[in-house]
């Protein structure tokens, strides 16, 4: 076997074949191959080798896969792997060298290792898909094997869906199928978003769009991102979206790919000042104002009135906006800067109780252009509703140098009818606070009446139980004495009468003796 081309070709004898895949030549037996191939068995009886051509450019073969396939041939022990397994399957295929033709061929050979070693492993299956051209994958989707494989990816990415952000690097046709899919059953919807974006990193926004099979193929994966989007709310950030949607504009994508991802405008309300400024500054660093119209019609298209939380959400949203684009660019015309500002405006009308975020953007674009004249100043701030702007706004604006002085004038207008209202208020707040203070010292009032009444009761009622229990201890007490007295002269007369010395004369003396002694006793006492 010999891969060169005999220097000269009537020297060839009748059995060799001479063939070229992609510019290498091959010197070959012509038996050697047929009693692998059925196929070029077939051809040769025919004599038609431009087929045995014809079906080697078809499959996209490779040099070295169809070195490695003639040396299978000639009875040399071959290194089958991931990387080559997908060629040398379709070439064996396609050359039918199946065992019907030949006892332990290359296809049955192929097809085991494909079994044993790749499907049953993600990382050899998706390096087998990975080492895949067009023109292969044209063939493994004619003979079944492209199912083949999702299935096996599928699988295993229902158990770990961890596992998708490995997929990235496969071509488009493959990774479209493979996330549809899987979408279809239950997987975590911020894996799948986390490895659709991630693709679109890799194969839009890190390519440079200079050739036009790339900017092609760049179109075609956008417009695939958004169809594998999932529509809920919220599931992708405002800021990817935004710049998803201006990628679609510049390739020009189909128009349902762009109405597609103007589907953020839905959650408009969840985006920054950073995520618009994605959306409206143009390459040419321009802002693309009809771009930022059209998002912001969509969005309040889709809410109601019911949805005042969301409205003041985008209006804070664009206020920081606009302050932040006339921070950043000291470029900023003031014909931009206006139509900017009166989008906000019209944004935070009966949504905002004051304006004094746009009065903030207009002092810092006024900072970053000391250069203008009163006339520019005063254009930049005809947006500016000075009675909407708070007092402490006021107060500050009243002392800014750098407005024009007709809008100080209207400022200090504003600031004396501020003050006349809080004068107003305290007024009110006073005279609510006197009518208070006098129906306290009512209700006061009454509760001293009700008060003094309840003493009373309680001093007639404690009265009358203090002279009860005065009376009660006056008889304890003159019981207590006559029984102290029966019991001095019953226990004296008993002393006299052990005695021997008791007699009548005596006990009366005794007794008038006791009574004069309890005389002089309370008079002391």
């Amino acid at each position: 076997m010999s891969n060169r081309y005999s220097k000269n070709p009537s020297n060839l004898k009748s059995t060799d074949l001479y063939l070229s895949v992609k510019g290498v030549p091959f010197h070959l037996h012509k038996e050697t191959l047929a009693k692998r191939s059925a196929r070029l068995t077939t051809v040769l009886e025919r004599n038609k080798l431009d087929e045995l051509r014809s079906i080697l450019r078809d499959t996209d073969i490779d040099p070295i896969t169809f070195h490695l396939v003639t040396r299978f041939c000639y009875g040399y022990k071959i290194q089958l792997s991931s990387e080559n397994i997908v060629s040398v399957l379709c070439i064996a295929y396609y050359l039918e060298m199946s065992d019907d033709h030949s006892s332990d061929n290359l296809l049955n050979k192929a097809v085991t290792f494909l079994e044993q070693r790749v499907l049953i492993s993600w990382n050899e299956t998706v390096k087998a898909l990975r080492s895949c051209s067009n023109k292969i994958l044209d063939k493994l989707a004619d003979v079944g094997l492209i199912e083949v494989f999702l299935d096996s990816l599928v699988e295993k990415a229902l158990n770990d869906a961890r596992l998708l952000q490995d997929l990235i690097t496969l071509p488009l046709r493959l990774y479209e199928p493979l996330i549809l899919e899987t979408s279809k059953h239950n997987v975590s919807k911020e894996n799948l978003v986390e490895s659709v974006c991630n693709y679109a990193k890799r194969w839009i926004f890190e390519k440079d769009s200079g050739d036009e099979n790339v900017s092609r193929h760049k179109r075609e994966v956008i417009e695939a991102v958004e169809r594998l989007f999932p529509h809920e709310r919220g599931t992708i950030s405002c800021g990817f979206l935004f710049k998803s949607l201006k990628e679609s504009i510049l390739l020009d994508a189909c128009s349902d790919c762009r109405k597609g991802f103007v589907r953020i405008s839905k959650q408009l309300d969840l985006a920054t000042a950073k995520d618009l400024m994605i959306l409206s500054k143009k390459e040419d660093g321009s802002y693309d104002i009809e771009l930022l119209k059209t998002i912001l019609k969509n969005f309040y298209s889709n809410y109601s009135v019911s949805d005042f939380s969301r409205f003041v959400s985008v209006a804070r949203m664009l206020e920081e906006f606009l302050f932040e684009t006339a921070a950043s660019h000291a470029s900023l015309r003031v014909e931009t800067f206006k139509e900017l500002a009166e989008i906000v405006v019209a944004a935070s009308c009966d949504v905002l109780k004051y304006s004094d975020g746009i009065y903030s953007a207009i002092d810092v674009f006024l900072e970053r252009h000391r250069d203008l004249i009163e006339s520019e100043k005063m254009e930049a701030c005809r947006v500016l509703e000075c009675k909407k702007l708070s007092p402490e706004a006021c107060e500050h604006a009243s002392k800014n140098e750098k407005l024009p002085l007709r809008i100080v004038v209207q400022v200090f207008f504003v600031c004396q009818m501020h003050i006349r209202d809080k004068v107003a208020r305290e007024m009110k707040g006073v005279e609510e606070k006197t009518e208070n203070r006098v129906d306290e010292e009512d209700e006061e009032d009454d509760e001293m009446e009700n008060m003094s009444k309840k003493l009373l009761s309680l001093k007639i009622k404690s009265d009358y139980s203090k002279k009860r229990k005065i009376e009660n201890l006056e008889c304890a007490v003159h019981s207590g004495e006559k029984k102290m007295k029966e019991k001095k002269i019953s226990a004296w007369g008993e002393v006299k009468r052990k005695f021997g010395c008791m007699t009548s004369s005596s006990v009366d003396a005794l007794d008038c003796h006791i009574k004069k002694r309890k005389k002089t006793y309370h008079r002391y006492k």
